[in-house]
């Protein structure tokens, strides 16, 4: 079996300030999934990603997965203390669909100890996998990883006192 996790670092403009424009006053109360504290966006649909920041993720999932197309992203903003608890990202609404790929690209991470995505393992396959040790990947600017979508992650606390901002999306 190949790689399960891929990382990429993406050589493109800065877009902090086009995700703080989407969620306005992230302060406010978003989407409670596996975040605690912190800011969850609504999904949002494909075609409203920047265009090249969209371009350059589906380049990459193609070259793991050519028969998938984006879902849906959304915005994640995780203050001090903030952390995202063990999930995956499979969709089990029945029928259940093939395993597609996941990811997290990271727009703003502008200190260190702003939380590690710790990988646990998958399970939705006739060959499920346990990371022992744990797979982790720290959090820097401008970095893609892409994974299974039935592949249990989770985030660990953000330590500084500076704000981390990424986006995550979905590809079936």
């Amino acid at each position: 079996m190949g790689q399960i996790i891929h990382e990429h670092t993406l050589h493109l403009p800065s877009y902090e300030d086009t995700m703080s424009r989407i969620v306005g006053d992230y302060t406010q109360i978003g989407r409670v999934k596996s975040n605690v504290g912190g800011y969850q966006s609504i999904l949002i649909e494909p075609e409203d990603m920047p265009s090249s920041l969209k371009k350059c993720i589906d380049h990459y999932t193609h070259e793991i997965n050519d028969t998938v197309s984006m879902a849906h992203w959304w915005i994640n903003v995780n203050g001090e203390g903030h952390f995202n608890a063990t999930h995956d990202h499979y969709d089990r609404t029945p029928p259940a669909s093939p395993v597609g790929m996941s990811g997290v690209y990271y727009i703003s991470i502008p200190d260190d100890n702003m939380g590690d995505i710790v990988f646990q393992g998958t399970i939705m396959r006739n060959n499920p996998t346990l990371y022992d040790p744990p797979i982790r990947i720290s959090p820097v600017t401008n970095k893609l990883v892409l994974f299974p979508s039935d592949c249990f992650h989770s985030v660990e606390s953000n330590m500084s006192h500076q704000i981390r901002i990424s986006i995550s999306f979905n590809y079936t």
